[in-house]
């Protein structure tokens, strides 16, 4: 080997030691990267992990607070079919959500007619007054997601305006009617005893019956005056505990004559109960709805009276299979000098209602025409010490020491 072969040999091993040592300098500094990215990995892993989970958190979060709103929501993909609906839709709409997902809202048993505050929407038989609005859901890039339908139930709301104006209407409608009875009792009197006067004189004579008529007319006169009178000023009831089954079925047994006559039964699901009221006045609240619901089935039927004891309160259901009330008349049948008969005061259900106010409880009704009615007596479940007073309320004035309780939709 010559010396130049020697001298290049030399120079190839000292490049390759240079080349190695460079290249295991190389090799460490990769291993420390790796290293160095597989901790930043782990970490950023790590964090994603905690914000998926935080994300999800928040995601059950928010569908239980959507879930679990009073509003229903109705959630709509662009084609209107339903994707999303909370409990409170599914129980305002009658329709699970299991049953609603994919199909149109349309195509859903709901009908939905008026607008505004007086919007009824009807679904799985019941009707409401609701509040409907509607909202598109876009993205960022503005294209259309589906929309939202948000439903708000106001048909206790709205019972209790109601209710609010119909009590408006009897106090003015109260000091009317006190005022013409006094004005009409003073003749009145006067012609009764002229009257009975005047049949003593032709008690012999073929005009004994003319007289009679004159006075059977005064008596039905008076007799209107009463419960006009009854109206405009309500006795105070005479507040103690009571057994309200007994009372009711008391009143059954002062009705059974007549029902009888009528070809009616009389059906009665009672529990025993005690609450604080006015037995008297009771029977008669029941006495005048029950004579209502008789006068309803001309031909004949059936009346169910059922004590249904609550939670918080006791209600009696007075159900009819009658002719039923047409529903442009159903609010209007607890107005006064309201009648769709041919005879009648219109004065019935009007003291029902004031009886039942002055006791602390009240009346709804409800009735499908063709099918008969059903009124509820709701009476509050409170303790015999806490209702002293509830007698006291003034139809005139609408004043009371207690609150009047707020009605349930029927």
């Amino acid at each position: 080997m010559t010396q130049d072969n020697a001298d290049r040999l030399s120079e190839a091993f000292r490049n390759f030691s240079t080349a190695s040592k460079s290249l295991e300098t190389s090799y460490g500094l990769l291993q420390d990267r790796v290293a160095y990215l597989t901790t930043e990995l782990e970490v950023r892993n790590g964090q994603l992990k905690k914000a998926l989970n935080e994300a999800e958190q928040n995601k059950d979060y928010l569908n239980a607070v959507l879930y679990n709103l009073e509003e229903a929501i109705v959630v709509v993909d662009p084609a209107g079919k339903v994707s999303l609906m909370n409990r409170s839709a599914e129980a305002l709409l009658r329709t699970p959500l299991s049953a609603a997902t994919g199909k149109p809202f349309a195509a859903l048993d709901v009908r939905v007619t008026g607008e505004d505050a007086e919007t009824l929407l009807e679904a799985g038989g019941k009707r409401y007054h609701v509040i409907i609005s509607r909202s598109d859901v876009v993205d960022a890039g503005g294209c259309l997601r589906g929309r939202v339908i948000l439903m708000k139930d106001i048909t206790r709301l709205r019972e209790l305006e109601l209710r609010h104006e119909r009590n408006q209407r009897l106090i003015a409608m109260g000091e009317m009617a006190a005022k013409l009875v006094h004005e009409i009792r003073n003749p009145l009197c006067s012609i009764e005893l002229f009257s009975s006067m005047l049949e003593k004189e032709l008690t012999t004579t073929a005009h004994k019956d003319l007289a009679q008529g004159i006075s059977a007319g005064i008596g039905s006169l008076n007799n209107i005056l009463t419960n006009m009178l009854f109206f405009a000023r309500p006795n105070k009831p005479a507040l103690k505990p009571i057994r309200l089954d007994q009372v009711i079925d008391d009143a059954i047994g002062l009705l059974t004559p007549m029902m009888a006559s009528r070809n009616v039964t009389v059906e009665a699901s009672l529990v025993e109960c005690c609450l604080c009221g006015d037995a008297e006045l009771l029977k008669q609240v029941l006495m005048n709805i029950m004579i209502n619901a008789a006068q309803a089935m001309p031909q004949g039927g059936r009346i169910d009276v059922a004590m249904v004891q609550e939670s918080d309160a006791l209600s009696v259901r007075i159900t009819d299979t009658g002719t039923g009330i047409a529903r442009e008349n159903l609010e209007k049948i607890f107005d006064p000098f309201f009648t769709t008969k041919d005879t009648g005061t219109g004065l019935g259900l009007v003291i029902a209602s004031t009886i039942m106010q002055a006791t602390g409880g009240y009346i709804t009704a409800a009735s499908e025409p063709g099918q008969g009615s059903t009124f509820i007596l709701h009476f509050p479940a409170e303790e015999p010490e806490t209702r002293k007073g509830a007698g006291e309320r003034d139809v005139l004035t609408g004043t009371t020491p207690t609150p009047l309780q707020s009605a349930s939709a029927v």
